[in-house]
């Protein structure tokens, strides 16, 4: 099973994707003077937290191009619904821990990146 496309790419060794809601609230929103939070809430958007198992110079080639794009369609299971769906997201920075320049050993370990709903 495909765990991550981005724009039709499968994404290689996805280790594990964290999920959350990203609120979005009103210009006004803040704090009052007796500590009371007032605003309105706008949207929530979906955020995954999305970390690969050790990847080679290939493989985080094909990540960091998918990822490269303002906005991208992303297909995944929404734990909210259960379901294989495709939403509109950008990516925050990702990073790409060197683990080794040794031949043939994996050359990026802990990569990662957060992709936030459009």
């Amino acid at each position: 099973m495909d765990v991550l496309t981005i724009d039709g790419v499968v994404m290689p060794k996805v280790k594990s994707m964290s999920f959350g809601a990203e609120k979005i609230w009103s210009k006004k929103t803040g704090r009052v003077a007796n500590g009371d939070m007032k605003g309105d809430l706008i949207a929530v958007k979906l955020k995954l937290q999305v970390v690969f198992a050790p990847l080679s110079d290939e493989e985080t080639r094909i990540v960091d191009a998918a990822i490269s794009r303002a906005f991208f369609d992303a297909k995944f299971r929404n734990p909210r619904s259960g379901k294989m769906e495709t939403h509109t997201m950008y990516a925050g920075t990702p990073t790409y821990p060197v683990y080794s320049y040794a031949e043939g050993m994996p050359r990026y370990v802990g990569t990662g990146v957060d992709l936030v709903e459009q």
